[in-house]
């Protein structure tokens, strides 16, 4: 992809998000601050467009000073030397909600005036603050939750790029079209005040609530028309099967007049009878878990969570030599056996040390070895797993005490407590380290992708580990080395691609990012001795026995799937281990080594 030099200079540039338009949209990392952000580039027209520059620079600064707990941050702008500006933005770990929708379908009542209340929140401040966002939507509200488990909003996309657009047609940017089933009449004329926001969060809410349009059309003309001349499509024509209270009905309603005098005058009177409608006594505003907690501090993590450090030392000891002075004999018959003995075990003690040298640098150049196991049994709301626990600390105790690992173990973990830990990790490692991930625990597949479910997992998916997420947190990751063990039904599906069985000496300073699949896109044998799944009990007993003090991961697979072929084919049933690389994660064609300590 091309990316600006000015932007190259600063950013690793991890993948591109979409593109409109009035530029595009990155997800990188700061170099100097190792943190993943997103850049938003603006085409080249600063340069040429007379004030145009100066309103980007002085809005920019403005977005810079908004602090609120329901707003991603911008971090940072600038203007390139053609004339191309960007803006550098916090990156939110979540879901949109168009994608929850997608998925999905119409959102519980509660959820959605969560959703409402929060964003409110928001618009409240960013409207104080003279700010209009102008493209409020599904795609630019994330969902994540809060450490005890509530929803949590982040508005995303800030207005600073669309303000640009004032005095221009729709066909001149081509940024309206993509957005124009949440555009309030006014905007269709140009001229939009804080009172659009509101017309274009009630829409929201329409959809969240039926999961349709009020204003349905099979073009853009048709849409166009419904905002500006007809009533929203009623509820119960929407979604004749949900039932939704009226006074939530008529909150929505009013939020779409036509007449923007006849919606509500700000969010604060908006927020009012959303928390009136949907039933909300707790204040809106509240603080996300951190996102990236230090597992070292106090409260940082779960009592559950424990990180054990490496500890890699070899003694060596060898018997004092004693001469035996009682044994009457001349002393030269006995000097030369004795000197001979003496020097040679000197010689061994000196090649035992070479070698355990030879040895420490040859394992050292491996780099070191971090795990992060997760054991999910206790389900709040999916049936409980009887050995998942019992598979992680095995897991984990095999690691240290057999490879060496520094192992931080997760037990009935919430989605938040994995992601944080998982970016805990990655902070302390280099790229010239080894990272292992294991998950026991219930799996799910959904539009043909594979979702793990820890044990706060909500029927609205606000909990769940995404592919995505899960891409995501490798690409986070600098380790030049990783491997994925998903021990739960379709975990095949995170990854996409496959993995040859050959493998170079090259392979060793090459990146991966490989994973090993339980049952692949299949459902799985839990437990096979009432301690372990019929998986990890394999992957433990190879483990536990390796062939060879450095062994690549292909060989290691090949005994394991042989071991659940043959035990699940005994239980009668049919389980197939895969081993794959996931795809759009920086692969370079590498391997992965189990190298004992």
């Amino acid at each position: 992809m091309s990316v600006l030099p000015e932007i190259e200079s600063r950013f690793d540039v991890l993948a591109k998000l979409g593109e409109g338009g009035m530029g595009t949209v990155y997800k990188v990392r700061h170099r100097d601050l190792d943190e993943v952000q997103i850049v938003k580039t603006l085409k080249a027209t600063l340069s040429s467009k007379e004030g145009l520059r100066e309103r980007f620079v002085n809005e920019a600064r403005r977005g810079m000073r908004l602090r609120h707990p329901h707003i991603a941050g911008v971090h940072d702008f600038a203007v390139c030397a053609d004339g191309t500006g960007y803006i550098v933005m916090e990156y939110v770990h979540g879901h949109n909600l168009r994608d929850l929708l997608a998925t999905k379908g119409p959102m519980r009542l509660q959820l959605v005036g969560a959703i409402a209340a929060q964003t409110l929140d928001a618009l409240g401040y960013l409207h104080s603050e003279k700010f209009i966002h102008r493209d409020i939507s599904p795609d630019n509200l994330i969902l994540t939750t809060t450490a005890d488990g509530k929803p949590f909003v982040k508005l995303i996309d800030l207005g600073i790029s669309k303000s640009l657009e004032s005095g221009q047609t729709m066909t001149e940017t081509g940024q309206f079209i993509g957005k124009v089933s949440y555009a309030s009449p006014e905007q269709f004329g140009g001229h939009a005040d804080a009172r659009s926001d509101l017309y274009s969060l009630g829409v929201v809410l329409y959809k969240l609530l039926t999961n349709a349009e009020p204003f349905p059309g099979e073009n853009y003309n048709q849409i166009i028309a419904g905002h500006l001349f007809q009533p929203p499509r009623p509820f119960e024509e929407a979604a004749p099967g949900i039932e939704i209270p009226e006074a939530v009905q008529h909150v929505v309603y009013r939020a779409l007049e036509k007449d923007p005098d006849m919606r509500y005058r700000d969010a604060a009177e908006f927020g009012d009878a959303v928390a009136d409608a949907f039933g909300i006594e707790e204040p809106r505003t509240t603080r996300p878990a951190p996102t990236r907690p230090a597992l070292t501090q106090p409260g940082a993590a779960d009592s559950a969570t424990t990180l054990v450090p490496l500890s890699d030392k070899t003694e060596i000891s060898t018997p004092p030599t004693q001469v035996d002075t009682t044994v009457i004999a001349p002393a030269r018959s006995f000097r030369w056996p004795i000197v001979s003995l003496v020097i040679a075990l000197l010689l061994f003690v000196a090649a035992a040390v070479a070698w355990q040298r030879m040895r420490a640098a040859n394992l050292a150049s491996y780099g070191k070895f971090y795990a992060v196991v997760i054991g999910e049994s206790q389900y709040q709301k999916d049936e409980s797993l009887p050995t998942a626990v019992n598979d992680a600390r095995a897991v984990a105790q095999l690691l240290e005490s057999r490879y060496g690992y520094d192992v931080a173990r997760l037990e009935n973990a919430s989605g938040q407590q994995i992601v944080a830990t998982l970016q805990a990790t990655a902070k302390r490692m280099t790229n010239a380290d080894n990272l292992l991930v294991f998950y026991a625990g219930h799996g799910t597949l959904l539009n043909d992708k594979g979702y793990w479910k820890p044990v706060d997992a909500d029927f609205e998916m606000t909990n769940w580990i995404s592919p995505a997420m899960i891409k995501d947190l490798l690409l986070d990751h600098p380790a030049r080395r990783t491997l994925v063990i998903a021990d739960s039904c379709y975990s095949g599906a995170i990854a996409r691609g496959t993995r040859s069985s050959p493998y170079s000496r090259e392979s060793k300073e090459k990146r991966s990012r490989i994973v090993i699949s339980s049952g692949g896109n299949a459902p799985i044998v839990d437990s096979a001795d009432g301690q372990h799944s019929l998986f990890t009990r394999a992957l433990l007993d190879v483990l536990g026995k390796p062939d060879d003090s450095v062994t690549p991961v292909q060989s290691v697979f090949a005994r394991i799937r042989e071991r659940v072929n043959d035990s699940a084919r005994r239980a009668g049933r049919e389980q197939n281990p895969d081993l794959a690389v996931m795809a759009e994660v920086g692969d370079e064609g590498g391997t992965y080594f189990f190298v004992v300590r």
